[in-house]
């Protein structure tokens, strides 16, 4: 439309005036009146001069008067004059001066005819009397002497002083002959002089007023007045030319940017089509990339980007803005330490760009040109040899894409620079997908993991309770015994080395229980830092000479809920296999900070969630933890000091109770630069109780013959907690079944004041929930071996429970407590 538009305006512009025409015609026939009036003023001459033959001559000069008149009106009728009242005015007055012309002329032939005719008569007559041989005639014309030259002159000026000398001729002549034969030729003589002295005047006058006739004055003016019209309408038409010619242009000039600017669009289309293809090929192929393929999976995919924006080399990598720390570098051709230099260089440019960005209306993406010192000064501006494009991620942190030209070129444009944020965001999303690839196969192999972890926990808890009856019948009868022999002796040095070999296999028994998750918690605020600060004394006790341990512990914001005696005994495990790995004067560091997690993480041992943790970190300079046993440090019974007396609880219990917490670990190791354990823990805003709240160090409480009824089916335990429970001052009454007990209480034989119940004993038909039915509410102590789910929670929390095994002086003031409460 454009192209066309400009076309038609341009051939209207350059065509010829459509009204020139109309103006030749008009200047012809504006001519044609003064040509046609002196024709007709010629005509008039010379039929006055009696040289016309004919009056028709004038005629057409009148006839060709009336026409150009009305090819005038019908000039201006049918152009933009027609409207032009000055115009119309002046045209009517020419045409009343042509029909006064024509009146003029129609007089002038009448009387012009009469002249004509009463000259050639009288010349004839006075050339014939000239002639007569009459003497009287001959006398009488030399008595009226040159009577024709007289009307000669007359003729051709008329004087009144001529036409009376002629008169009086006349009359002579007319008295002489009035007797002659002749007289007749003079009468007509006379008659005709008068004529022709009459009429003469008249016609004279007739042609002076032709002569005279305002016609082309009146043509003059419409002419005059028909340019200045003219003028201003060519003006206006020249105007109008030149806007069209003008307007012309601009569309010409339009259509050539249109086209301009489609050719350019439609190159940034094919080189989009192009580069979405080259994109949809990488893509495709990472669909068909594992984890371990994808370092030359993004060497492939950089590759193809390098080609596509003609570069030489290229990298990506995601940066740390604030310390600059690199990770997930890739990189095609180029030397690596000047990408490092380039992308540290670019993080720190970040950092202040974004940092000095008003809040709020931060761009995600950073772009930096590139320039090589060699490079004149008066083309950097206009030239580059790279550039650095950035995109904003979480934590602090942005993806970067590196890319390198052989030689300086311009810079880059918005197409080529958009097509390189899409190039950055496919790399960022091609890293993304590849971690959440790994972190699924992590997560995979740690479910595997925590299967067989799972598996290894339930045997082991099981053979653990099983063992914890014949332990506590050990640990019992030893006590007893010990407290039986009291001089030193051989003996007594036997049954001690007995109780304390038991109170080992009992430490293992616990750290398989909690690694099985089936030990009783208690869940208390307390804060971290107070209690690793408490059980530092004992760690530079236990770590002797060996290591220097340093602590730096945070005061504030290191609240959990749980037992502080957990986080000893992790700390203590953990500073122990630290100095272990650690070489005479090397450092074992134990801190303890909040943190704050921004998003989901996967770790070395599970995952953690997003929020608020205390971190427990215990770190070494040891040789570290080789990448093949490090999936296995948890496993129970995994060790690699089995020929040193390891028994590969240790760090089982750590996990089991780090779990327990609701927590997650973390290990960093590598050969030749130390390992760091990182124990997470969720952090509560709430009051820490203090240490001393979960140690009871009270006397050992004793009774006054109370009377204890005690339900176990092992015979040996039965008997071993009838004798811990006569020792304490209490009667105890064994039975070996429930049947045996609710016999004896129905049949009221038996009054307890307390009933010892182990829950072994209960059999399947009787529920713990179920308890109250049987024995007196709330009057009964329950032995457990671990915490069990029960659909009611209401036994759990009247009745006191004891967990196997347990000391003398547990069970002591479990009895002394719950005899108090009933009593």
């Amino acid at each position: 439309m454009a192209t066309l538009s400009a076309i038609f305006l341009a051939v209207i512009a350059t065509s010829h005036d459509a009204g020139r025409p109309a103006h030749e015609a008009v200047m012809i026939n504006l001519r044609a009146v003064d040509v046609n009036h002196a024709s007709l003023q010629r005509d008039v001459l010379r039929a006055r001069a009696g040289l016309l033959m004919s009056y028709d001559p004038l005629v057409e000069s009148v006839i060709a008067l009336r026409k150009t008149a009305a090819t005038l009106e019908n000039l201006f009728a049918s152009s933009d004059f027609g409207s032009d009242g000055r115009l119309e005015k002046l045209l009517s007055q020419l045409k009343s001066g042509i029909d006064a012309d024509e009146a003029l002329v129609e007089d002038f032939k009448t009387r012009n005819a009469l002249l004509q005719n009463s000259v050639g008569v009288f010349g004839q007559t006075l050339t014939d009397l000239h002639q007569s041989s009459n003497e009287t005639v001959r006398s009488a014309l030399d008595n009226v002497g040159d009577l024709g030259n007289l009307m000669m002159r007359f003729s051709t000026r008329p004087d009144p002083e001529l036409e009376k000398a002629i008169g009086k001729r006349l009359q002579r002549l007319s008295q002489s002959v009035a007797v002659s034969p002749a007289a007749r030729q003079i009468q007509t003589l006379t008659t005709h002089a008068k004529m022709i002295l009459a009429i003469l005047p008249t016609v004279d006058e007739k042609v002076a007023s032709v002569l005279a006739s305002r016609t082309p004055k009146s043509a003059e003016l419409l002419q005059s007045q028909y340019l200045d019209a003219a003028g201003q309408a060519n003006s206006r038409a020249a105007a109008s030319r030149i806007l069209l010619g003008a307007t012309a242009i601009a569309l010409c000039i339009y259509v050539f940017v249109l086209v301009y600017r489609l050719r350019n669009q439609t190159e940034r289309l094919k080189r989009r089509l192009h580069y979405e293809q080259a994109i949809a090929g990488i893509k495709a192929e990472m669909f068909n990339t594992s984890p371990r393929d994808f370092p030359e999976f993004m060497d492939r995919a950089l590759r193809v980007l390098t080609c596509l924006f003609e570069g030489s080399c290229s990298g990506f990598a995601i940066l740390n803005i604030d310390t600059g720390e690199m990770k997930n570098v890739h990189r095609h051709g180029g030397e690596t330490e000047d990408y490092r230099t380039l992308l540290i260089d670019f993080a720190h440019d970040s950092r202040r760009h974004w940092d000095a960005s008003p809040s709020g209306c931060e761009d995600s993406f950073a772009y930096v040109n590139l320039t090589k010192t060699n490079d004149l000064t008066y083309t950097r501006d206009a030239t580059i040899s790279g550039l650095i494009i950035g995109s904003k991620m979480p934590d602090r942190q942005v993806a970067a894409f590196l890319l390198l030209f052989d030689s300086p070129r311009p810079k880059l444009g918005a197409d080529e620079v958009g097509l390189l944020r899409a190039s950055l965001q496919t790399l960022t999303e091609f890293v993304e997908t590849n971690r959440r690839e790994q972190e699924q196969e992590a997560l995979e192999h740690r479910l595997e993991h925590a299967q067989r972890l799972e598996a290894i926990g339930t045997l082991a808890g099981g053979i653990a309770h099983e063992f914890n009856n014949v332990l506590g019948a050990i640990l019992g009868y030893g006590e007893m015994a010990l407290q039986l022999l009291r001089r030193p002796s051989m003996t007594r040095h036997y049954v001690q080395e007995i109780l304390t070999s038991g109170e080992r296999a009992k430490h293992i028994v616990d750290q398989i229980l909690t690694f099985s998750r089936k030990r009783e918690r208690a869940m208390k605020p307390f804060s971290v830092t107070e209690a690793v600060a408490d059980i530092l004394p004992l760690l530079h006790v236990t770590l002797g000479n060996k290591v220097t341990l340093t602590a730096h512990l945070c005061e504030k914001d290191t609240v959990i809920v749980g037992s502080p005696i957990e986080v000893h005994q992790m700390v203590m495990n953990l500073c122990k296999n630290a100095m272990e790995a650690s070489a005479r004067g090397q450092d074992v560091r134990v801190e303890v900070t909040p943190v704050e997690i921004g998003r989901k993480r996967v770790l070395s041992h599970g995952e953690i969630s997003p929020g608020d943790y205390v971190r427990l970190s215990v770190e070494d300079q040891g040789p570290g933890i080789p990448e093949h046993v490090l999936p296995h440090v948890f496993e129970p019974f995994y060790t690699t000091k089995s020929t040193s007396g390891g028994t590969g609880l240790g760090l089982s219990a750590v996990h089991g109770s780090v779990c327990g917490f609701g927590g997650a670990i973390h290990v960093q190791s590598s050969a030749g630069s130390g390992t760091r354990f990182d124990l997470f823990f969720p952090a509560r805003r709430l009051a820490p109780l203090p240490l001393k709240s979960f140690f009871d160090e009270r006397a050992v409480p004793t009774g006054k013959g109370e009377s204890v009824a005690i339900l176990e089916s092992d015979r040996s335990l039965l008997e071993m907690y009838e004798e811990k429970v006569a020792a304490l001052g209490y009667e105890p009454i064994g039975y070996s079944s429930m049947a045996a007990l609710q016999r004896a209480m129905d049949s009221g034989s038996v009054s307890a004041d307390l009933t010892i119940v182990d829950a072994n004993a209960l059999g399947p038909d009787l529920p713990l929930e179920d308890l109250d039915l049987v024995l007196p509410k709330g009057r009964y102590l329950l032995l457990i071996a671990c915490e069990r789910e029960l659909e009611r929670g209401d036994p759990l929390m009247l009745a006191s429970i004891l967990k196997k095994p347990f000391s003398s002086r547990a069970l002591a003031h479990a009895i002394f407590d719950r005899i108090s409460v009933t009593s």
